[in-house]
């Protein structure tokens, strides 16, 4: 879930920043009429690079949740104590129960928080790369081609017919140039 919200926020900047950045580079082609689409979000999920980059993120997601795990259990052991055992304490050792769980409760919020910031800051580490690649790639692909523009296709553009989508076109450039460099 981590993962997910944070690759849909990263690919939605980068989207806006490619889309702003390639059609003024593409406006300045002359004599050029063709527009494409593309669909970042699945070129970059679909492409080599970005499965690496998944199973990094997933790899550190699965850490992340294994070593929450037994703090999530015993707060849980302790919340169930609480409700099952605070009718028979006396209100000093009640409330002193409810003090403890609702300190390890923000612990591990404050834990899960830091978790999502590295996991944010991986993704940026490890996507920047493939993004660079994938701003070039359209450049290039878009001049040689001949478009005059290109645009995200999930950039909120209302209708794209499908005949103009050049993502599995940019996807295999991508991964050949990635190819390449290995």
């Amino acid at each position: 879930m981590i993962f997910r919200n944070s690759v849909v926020f990263f690919v939605v900047t980068i989207w806006v920043g490619i889309t702003c950045l390639t059609c003024s580079n593409a406006f300045a082609a002359e004599g050029s009429g063709k527009i494409a689409t593309v669909n970042i979000q699945e070129v970059i999920l679909g492409s080599v690079a970005g499965q690496e980059v998944k199973k990094i993120l997933e790899g550190k997601v699965e850490e992340f949740q294994s070593s929450f795990q037994k703090e999530q259990e015993e707060v849980e052991t302790l919340r169930a104590e609480i409700e099952k055992k605070s009718s028979v304490w006396s209100q000093q050792v009640r409330e002193e129960k409810e003090r403890d769980y609702q300190k390890r409760v923000r612990e591990l919020q404050l834990k899960s928080e830091d978790a999502q910031f590295e996991l944010q800051q991986l993704e940026k580490q490890a996507m920047a790369p493939i993004i660079n690649d994938l701003q070039k790639v359209i450049q290039d692909v878009g001049e040689k081609n001949g478009y005059a523009m290109i645009m995200d296709s999930r950039a909120g553009l209302l209708y794209v017919n499908e005949t103009l989508d050049i993502s599995e076109l940019i996807q295999k450039e991508l991964d050949s140039r990635k190819k390449k460099t290995e």
